[in-house]
């Protein structure tokens, strides 16, 4: 059996019952002055962590900025059809990946438990006739963001449009 289906726990000496392991890419490193470097037209978008009321951005060891390939669970290995930017408080210090074949590979791994909090940033990169103008066309815009112009209301055993006169 290979290690491509066998997940790995980052502490072994710690066991909770609810336990997800993430693997992936840190964003935020020391190397990049913690900060994620996200390339766009030939600059870089930088994403930090900072505490409420500093500058300094938050050490990479306590709160994550990370490119999510997968994950283990229940002693299962699940890829992600696409990768997630995620932050995240890790429960265990980022490890080498062991495990659900991304050993050797410069992947690495995290502990969190389901009640982690977790923000996951969407990112898109595209023409602005793609982004601005055809997201925000009718039939593919979220459907909360349609007026209600028509209301149903029983009328007399029968459903009909509200706003009228009608019975």
């Amino acid at each position: 059996m290979t290690t491509d289906h066998i997940p790995a726990a980052p502490d072994p000496r710690r066991f909770l019952p609810d336990q997800i392991t993430l693997y992936g890419v840190a964003l935020n490193l020391e190397a990049t002055d913690r900060m994620a470097n996200l390339p766009f037209e030939g600059h870089f978008v930088r994403l930090a962590v900072v505490p409420i009321g500093s500058d300094d951005p938050a050490d990479p060891g306590v709160m994550v900025i990370a490119a999510a390939y997968g994950y283990a669970f229940e002693g299962q290995c699940y890829r992600f059809d696409k990768p997630k930017l995620l932050v995240f408080r890790a429960g265990v210090a980022e490890a080498p990946a062991v495990g659900c074949g991304f050993e050797d590979l410069g992947y690495s791994m995290w502990q969190i438990t389901k009640k982690t909090p977790v923000m996951e940033l969407a990112t898109s990169s595209d023409l602005a006739e793609e982004i601005v103008l055809n997201a925000n066309l009718p039939g593919n815009r979220n459907p909360n963001t349609y007026g209600n112009s028509f209301m149903l209301g029983h009328r007399g055993g029968r459903l009909t449009r509200g706003g009228g006169n009608g019975g």
